[in-house]
């Protein structure tokens, strides 16, 4: 039986799928599609860019288990690791209102600009410079395994060299997604389009993600439980 966290997963995933795929077939022309899709030829190998993707991907899910594995299902043991790759990890006190000025949430926050990066600054006592790098900013308490692997995974996917948290690319998904302007995309071009998809499928295998830890972790638990005690021979 699915419980209420996979439920509301699968619906989010479900609509950004139908919205995108729908949107892209609209704006997207027939010649564009092939051309996209089409395999290149370098010094006589073939490279087909699509397998590459998927490969690039899975290879960040394995990493992401491998490291929940690693640091025993510990949140702070994740956050101890994002901090030993150099990434700031920034606690406050109200993180959730005052990350809502900029229309982000407590949790990972990508590479921002301008006045956007000034106030993550501000707020994260990092100066007033126009630019901010990738990091966490969390409440002070230390947030629950299960709503931390979807931001950890996003992270993990940024640091892995995944495209989709580009200043820009963030800017439509927040748009479109968070606030819904659903006008947006009869106005933007096909690379914004296609900026906006590759953020949009980060969002969604970081979903899978969870979802996939959410079962595996039940079914251990399951597993465990009924596992039957070996009878002592004296």
């Amino acid at each position: 039986m699915q419980s209420i966290f996979e439920k509301i997963n699968k619906i989010k995933l479900e609509a950004q799928n139908k919205i995108l795929t729908f949107s892209l077939k609209d704006t997207l022309n027939a010649d564009y599609q092939k051309q996209f899709n089409k395999k290149y030829f370098r010094k006589g190998c073939t490279l087909d860019i699509q397998a590459d993707a998927e490969k690039a991907i899975e290879k960040v899910k394995t990493r992401a288990f491998e490291l929940v594995s690693i640091y025993k299902k510990s949140t702070l043991g994740l956050i101890d690791y994002i901090t030993s790759q150099g990434y700031s990890v920034t606690r406050i006190k109200n993180a959730k209102k005052l990350l809502s000025i900029i229309e982000e949430t407590p949790g990972f926050i990508c590479e921002a600009k301008g006045i956007k990066a000034l106030i993550i600054n501000i707020i994260t006592g990092n100066g007033l410079s126009l630019k901010s790098e990738p990091q966490f900013v969390l409440e002070e308490s230390t947030p629950e395994l299960g709503d931390f692997l979807h931001d950890f995974y996003l992270w993990l996917a940024q640091d892995m060299g995944l495209p989709g948290f580009e200043p820009d690319t963030r800017k439509l998904f927040i748009k479109y997604f968070i606030k819904g302007e659903d006008e947006l995309l009869k106005h933007i071009h096909i690379n914004q389009m296609l900026m906006l998809k590759q953020a949009v499928s980060r969002d969604k295998e970081a979903i899978e993600f969870v979802i996939d830890f959410e079962k595996i972790n039940k079914n251990s638990k399951k597993l465990h439980q009924n596992k039957t005690p070996e009878k002592l021979f004296i």
